[in-house]
């Protein structure tokens, strides 16, 4: 993870957002302070960081369960357009 803080400008290009769409996000909280530094009244983001925290937690796997189907194709005539290329 980068350590480096860049301005807002370089956070909203990296995004494909403007910067007052990065600033709605931290008045929003949905950027964390700890993404970023802020001196005076200019503020500083761990790019990374902010990716990180948009991203939100992993999602968690989904296990999937394969059933085998009766009957599936049983409608014979739709059965002579199997061969068709398409």
């Amino acid at each position: 993870m980068s350590t480096e803080y860049v301005p807002i400008d370089d956070v909203a290009k990296c995004l494909h957002v403007s910067p007052a769409t990065v600033r709605g996000w931290v008045r929003k909280g949905k950027i964390p302070p700890s993404t970023y530094i802020k001196v005076g009244t200019t503020y500083r983001f761990n790019v990374d960081a902010v990716v990180e925290a948009l991203r939100g937690p992993e999602e968690t796997e989904v296990e999937v369960t394969y059933v085998e189907a009766d009957n599936v194709g049983s409608d014979t005539t739709n059965d002579n357009n199997l061969d068709k290329d398409i």
